[in-house]
């Protein structure tokens, strides 16, 4: 078997393509869109991971045309993509790249929206397969999500139909549990990914690697040898373009209840039965559950 020449050679994922699709992104026009999930598209592209009739759809607000639009993906691509600059990669994606114009509550603007992914699906080849990214604020979870329906555009009897939904998932227990409700009304729980970005750092992820997989340190890492830990996140960027986010969220919403309620969990936690991702979370629940204010984690 040939080896890629697109693929990074330090990537150890399956060399897997993924099959025909498309991607669809709420929000585009913001933060974490430019600075995450646009190179990462790109990114993808340039490890061969992509088909070659992907689509790329951005729904926002602005008024921009195709060609504008091709340019802030451009210019968000050359300035934070991890993997090296190929013409013939750039052409190829360009190629399936489109945006629609709209709010998340106009039924007009998601008619639209369903119109250009059938015309992808005619023209492209992503045989009616789309996943929408929801990077909006999560008050307009439900919003997008009824629209979803109501357009037809959740509709899988053509293809699969999938959702990712950005943490924070919610803002209390209550809230999460109808936003659970009204996700799952439009779509079934197999096709819901609810994700934390910050879990995706490879620092991050070396945790379990360091902790269960390393016969030096396994053995060491408990109270007996180790008297505290102490986690800190030092983030050098401002608000930037997330005022807005922030205003409505803030930042011990947006980073302490996820991020580093996730890494006080991968630290403490015992070693799971397995690694799948419901002995994970067994694992990860018993230690939240053990932290008080007073107890043996602190806040500071």
């Amino acid at each position: 078997m040939t080896a890629n020449p697109l693929r990074d050679t330090e990537d150890r994922r399956l060399p897997r393509i993924a099959g025909p699709c498309g991607l669809v992104i709420f929000g585009v026009t913001g933060d974490l869109a430019r600075k995450k999930l646009l190179p990462a598209v790109y990114d993808l592209a340039n490890r061969g991971l992509l088909p070659a009739g992907f689509s790329l759809i951005g729904y926002g607000r602005r008024d921009w045309t195709k060609e504008e639009f091709e340019e802030e993906v451009l210019s968000s691509v050359r300035d934070r993509a991890r993997t090296p600059w190929r013409d013939s990669v750039w052409d190829q994606l360009a190629a399936g790249i489109q945006f629609v114009k709209g709010d998340f509550v106009t039924d007009g603007a998601f008619d639209d929206l369903a119109a250009m992914t059938r015309r992808m699906d005619a023209e492209r080849g992503t045989s009616g397969n789309w996943a929408y990214y929801l990077s909006v604020p999560p008050q307009y979870f439900s919003d997008v999500c009824n629209q979803l329906e109501r357009s037809g555009l959740a509709d899988s009897s053509d293809g699969w139909r999938r959702v990712v939904i950005e943490k924070p998932f919610g803002h209390d227990e209550e809230s999460a549990h109808e936003l659970n409700k009204t996700v799952n009304a439009v779509f079934p729980e197999t096709s819901v990914f609810r994700i934390d970005h910050y879990l995706g750092k490879e620092t991050v992820q070396n945790i379990l690697v360091l902790r269960f997989a390393n016969q030096i340190f396994e053995p060491l890492f408990n109270s007996r040898y180790i008297d505290h830990v102490q986690i800190t996140m030092a983030e050098d960027l401002g608000l930037g373009g997330r005022a807005g986010y922030y205003d409505g969220i803030g930042a011990a919403r947006d980073v302490m209840q996820n991020h580093l309620l996730q890494l006080l969990a991968l630290v403490a936690m015992e070693e799971p039965v397995t690694f799948s991702p419901d002995e994970l979370k067994a694992e990860k629940l018993k230690v939240l559950k053990a932290t008080s204010a007073t107890g043996p984690f602190t806040q500071t």
